[in-house]
């Protein structure tokens, strides 16, 4: 991917979640819980990564996640009849700039194809360092030789 931002960031959310491995025991048992805490992690970074940002997850009988309230983050359900995948690559190859898109999944499969179709891809693993990394400069205090005591100021990063 260029330096030029990101247009669109698309991820496959169920492949998401499995690899994630803060949420990954709540699948079996609390499955809208587990969506929920991924959409909010994402929310926390997409505007930094891309211009918009769309999770799909395969199918659950309803289109769009009327939750979601950040603007830049689309949630939507693959309908009954299609994969999240198919949702994905129907994405990447009606968009007129593929080149700007960076699909996030681990299926070798879907990333091979949307690669194909000009998108570029990142792994799950690679995401979820990338959204710790990003989260952590936002939390992480500077150390400052002059004062031991952490002061609001320490908790942002250099502008």
């Amino acid at each position: 991917m260029s330096a030029a931002r990101i247009a669109r960031l698309i991820i496959d959310g169920y492949s998401l979640l499995h690899r994630d491995p803060e949420l990954k025991p709540l699948l079996a048992t609390r499955l809208g819980i587990a969506r929920q805490l991924l959409i909010r992690k994402v929310e926390r970074v997409a505007g930094d990564l891309a211009e918009r940002a769309v999770i799909v997850f395969d199918g659950s009988g309803r289109s769009v996640d009327p939750e979601t309230t950040n603007p830049d983050l689309e949630v939507l359900f693959a309908p009954a009849n299609r994969t999240a995948d198919t949702v994905i690559e129907q994405l990447v190859y009606a968009d007129p700039e593929p080149e700007r898109i960076l699909v996030i999944t681990s299926d070798r499969l879907e990333r091979q194809t949307v690669i194909a179709a000009g998108a570029d891809s990142m792994s799950c693993g690679d995401f979820l360092d990338l959204v710790r990394a990003r989260t952590e400069s936002f939390t992480r205090p500077r150390k400052s030789a002059r004062d031991k005591r952490a002061t609001l100021g320490d908790y942002f990063p250099d502008a």
